[in-house]
């Protein structure tokens, strides 16, 4: 009985500890991108492939703040911020294995960033 009742207590405060919620706010919010990839045609040239081929994998970022942070290693980029109408509002271009962007500040609001290496855009929604 002893040992029923320590392991339900031991259990108990286990899940008290990692349920835990922290007392304090961090003033920065951080989020990892999650891109979605796709072949880049440009309107002059809409020749499809013959057969399916195999999409790169996506670039690992994490976006804080107006701060764009990679995690691994990556090939060069030219980033675009397109606004909700559809019209592209920055472009700037990444160097490979740059680790950190910094987006303009006097962006607001919900934008698709795209980043296009080649004949391949990687993009995701965001809120700056």
């Amino acid at each position: 009985m002893k040992k029923i009742f320590l392991s339900l207590l031991f259990v108990s405060v286990l899940l008290n500890v990692v349920n835990a919620q922290p007392t304090t706010m961090s003033s920065t919010h951080s989020v990892k991108l999650e891109f979605v990839v796709e072949k880049h045609r440009p309107l002059s040239n809409p020749i499809r492939p013959k057969a399916p081929e195999k999409l790169p994998t996506p670039p690992e970022a994490i976006l804080s703040e107006n701060v764009l942070s990679f995690v691994d290693s990556h090939t060069e980029y030219t980033l675009y911020i397109i606004d909700e109408e559809g019209e592209e509002v920055y472009e700037v271009f990444i160097p490979k294995n740059t680790s950190i962007i910094t987006l303009p500040l006097n962006l607001s609001g919900e934008y698709e960033l795209q980043l296009v290496s080649g004949q391949y855009c990687f993009y995701t929604n965001v809120i700056l």
